[in-house]
């Protein structure tokens, strides 16, 4: 009975092991946020990532030896980094709900945005060449004068104005499209690209 007993204490321990040290985490990244004295309101979802990151590195780094091998990540872990600011987060919920709900909310915003920037970035000009490379691509001079350059590189509804030739210098069309960072084989390097992900005839 007593080797049982013993046996129940060390598979509770082993349990709990990490479980405190995360907890332990949590809560001293709360008070190093907190030191900081940081106007969340006035920081994006990014800054906000970066202050809480530092806060919980520091942490994490002073009470490594208290986690079990198996939950130990190294600093260019990124799934394991990852992983480990999950559990952090949730029991800094504890401590301090207000700093993760005011991350929470910022994301949402900035994903927000986001999309409606995305929604409504178009240009409406007429078309100046038609290229038929690897890629297809529309140059478009808008009213003010100044010439865009568009890539066909993802299925959309009205894609087949271009596959099908029904564009063609003169028109005046309507340009939705989204912008990507690739890399440019031709000048080595990466820049970004306006991809059209709708198309409108004038």
């Amino acid at each position: 009975m007593k080797k049982i007993f013993l046996i129940l204490i060390v598979l509770c321990n082993s349990i709990s092991y990490s479980q405190d040290a995360y907890d332990i985490v949590g809560k001293e990244t709360c008070e190093c946020l907190n030191t900081k004295k940081v106007d969340y309101s006035k920081m994006n979802k990014k800054d906000m990532q970066t202050q809480v990151g530092i806060c919980m590195i520091q942490s994490y780094s002073s009470h490594l030896s208290e986690f079990k091998p198996e939950d130990k990540i190294s600093f260019d872990d990124e799934v394991g980094l990852k992983n480990l600011g999950e559990k952090v987060a949730m029991k800094m919920m504890v401590s301090c709900p207000e700093i993760i709900l005011e991350m929470g909310k910022r994301s949402v915003d900035e994903d927000d945005a986001a999309e409606q920037a995305k929604e409504i970035t178009f240009i409406e000009g007429e078309v100046t060449e038609i290229k038929t490379e690897q890629f297809i691509t529309l140059q478009v001079k808008d009213k003010n004068g100044r010439n865009f350059s568009f890539l066909l590189l993802d299925y959309f509804e009205t894609a087949s104005l271009l596959t099908n030739n029904e564009i063609n210098k003169k028109d005046n069309v309507k340009v939705s499209y989204t912008e990507i960072e690739l890399f440019d084989p031709k000048n080595k390097e990466f820049r970004y690209f306006k991809i059209i992900t709708d198309l409108e005839k004038k």
